[in-house]
């Protein structure tokens, strides 16, 4: 018997919130004693790159969404031929990007000592270029093609487990390295040797548990239409690489590595996100190749109405413990200013905006419809792009923050927009309007609350973080409550069914239903 939609949802959720706890732990202990045991710069530099790393999969754009689309049809209809024939025709065309990287690597170990303000040596740097790439190299050779298929098939969860497993091994070796003295090429190394084994586990799981055809003639319908995903893979690398880029040229690695910190928080609370998410867009997909519009419209509205209610609560308890996080984080280390209380709070309410939007995104995704909105994404990407060079000029790493943010508003109405007016019409745009402000009027009591109760200037320490995070989410979490008592009462109580359901894994009836 198939799993039900459900079940796999729930073991993608509790498998990718290990998962992200796991991360979100390991780079708090990494960043901080690589600041103190090879201070900022260094810090700055292992950013940089890794940013710079990022820009490669500039050549398997839309490969893994258009991939994904045409895998929902034929797993959908137990079609293996057909999902041999695709997964094969990814898999050549990783391959040919895995060539290419390595000329990438190449150009970049000579070129990126140059335009970096280091003090570092150039053999250092080149050096650190081409070993952080060694885990890169081997995910486009042996992973992303698997962890599509069991994205596709709702099964992400086995790639969580086998990454949750490197990256604790990955920390505590690193740890260990650096408590001895090791050098950070020596760290590194061993990273990518870690890394360079979770594809090769991958590639195992699939192998077993897939009767996959190896010598099935490829089918390139999927990459034939991966241009229609471009302009969305574009705004993405966009999203995820234009700050660092940016100050690595206009400013100084130090400063880069002030961002880095900030992004520890930013980017724990996208990963918490995506565990609301994991799953998701592969089922929603799923309804749009059984037409079950219906059951499609119920399960938005309710995954609305969650990422709303976690970016009341999450992002409140973010504004205010962020610059404390940060000064109990950064304590002696002394070599450039960490405490930038613009950039925190502007960088918190960017990532805020980015998450709204993540229903409509998934969904649109999830249809398939890439081509219809391309332009926006486009327009989002120039945006970003244009506004962080001009703005990085004037106010530094304020600037990168201002860009991030209006290109992330930008984009998060469009995709609202569009969602009401082309995929479900029965969602009129003034009902999502209205969420954002109950979004925003709910945040500002929560933090207006935290700041008159909570003595923020006198939290010195990790315990006293904790103890004031603690009360903070307390009061984050009733004022929610309160709020959705007077306003979304149904929503809630879906939710709460909901919950219900992936806790006891029991088909019972309920309002909001995910079969």
């Amino acid at each position: 018997m198939k799993e039900s939609r459900l079940k796999k949802v729930t073991y993608s959720i509790v498998a990718l919130a290990v998962y992200q706890i796991t991360v979100f732990v390991c780079n708090l202990i990494l960043p901080r004693m690589i600041l103190t045991n090879y201070g900022s710069e260094y810090n700055g530099v292992i950013s940089s790159i890794t940013q710079f790393l990022n820009f490669v999969s500039i050549l398997r754009l839309g490969v893994a969404g258009a991939t994904r689309v045409e895998l929902y049809k034929s797993l959908g209809t137990d079609d293996n031929k057909r999902t041999s024939a695709i997964v094969r025709a990814t898999e050549i065309y990783m391959r040919r990007i895995a060539s290419v990287f390595v000329v990438y690597v190449i150009a970049l170990s000579l070129l990126f000592p140059f335009f970096v303000h280091s003090s570092y040596s150039f053999l250092s740097i080149a050096s650190l270029v081409f070993i952080i790439s060694i885990g890169t190299f081997a995910q486009y050779f042996f992973g992303i093609t698997y962890s599509t298929l069991l994205q596709a098939d709702q099964k992400l969860y086995i790639y969580n487990v086998i990454q949750i497993v490197a990256t604790i091994a990955n920390t505590a070796i690193s740890c260990v390295l650096m408590h001895f003295g090791f050098s950070i090429q020596i760290v590194k190394f061993a990273s990518a040797l870690i890394f360079t084994a979770s594809p090769v586990a991958l590639n195992l799981y699939v192998s077993k548990h897939y009767n996959l055809d190896k010598k099935v003639a490829p089918d390139n319908t999927a990459l034939t239409k991966r241009k229609d995903v471009v302009a969305h893979s574009i705004s993405n690398i966009v999203h995820e690489n234009t700050d660092i880029t940016v100050l690595t040229v206009l400013t100084n690695l130090k400063i880069v590595s002030v961002y880095s910190v900030y992004h520890l928080v930013i980017n724990g609370l996208k990963q918490l996100m995506t565990i609301f998410t994991s799953g998701l867009e592969s089922a929603f997909g799923d309804m749009f190749v059984k037409k079950q519009t219906e059951s499609l419209y119920r399960n938005v509205i309710l995954y609305d109405y969650l990422m709303s209610s976690f970016v009341i609560i999450i992002f409140s308890c973010a504004i205010v413990l962020i610059l404390p996080f940060v000064s109990v984080y950064t304590r002696n280390v002394t070599d450039v200013q960490y405490i930038v209380p613009t950039y925190a709070y502007i960088a918190v309410i960017a990532q805020a905006i980015y998450c709204l939007r993540v229903p409509f995104l998934t969904v649109v995704h999830a249809a398939g419809h890439y081509k219809e909105t391309k332009k926006a994404a486009m327009l989002e990407a120039t945006i970003n792009l244009v506004s962080s060079i001009i703005l990085t000029y004037f106010f530094g790493i304020v600037g990168v923050g201002i860009g991030t943010l209006v290109a992330n508003a930008f984009r998060t109405i469009h995709y609202e927009w569009y969602l009401s007016k082309h995929l479900l019409t029965n969602i009129s745009f003034k009902t999502i309007i209205f969420r954002v402000l109950w979004v925003i009027i709910t945040s500002g009591v929560i933090i207006s609350i935290c700041q008159f109760l909570i003595p923020l200037n006198n939290i010195q320490s990790w315990i006293s973080w904790v103890r004031s995070g603690f009360i903070c989410f307390i009061i984050a979490v009733l004022t929610w409550l309160v709020s959705s008592l007077l306003i979304y009462k149904t929503d809630l109580h879906n939710a709460y069914s909901l919950v219900v359901r992936m806790i006891s894994h029991k088909r019972k009836k309920c309002a909001v239903r995910l079969v």
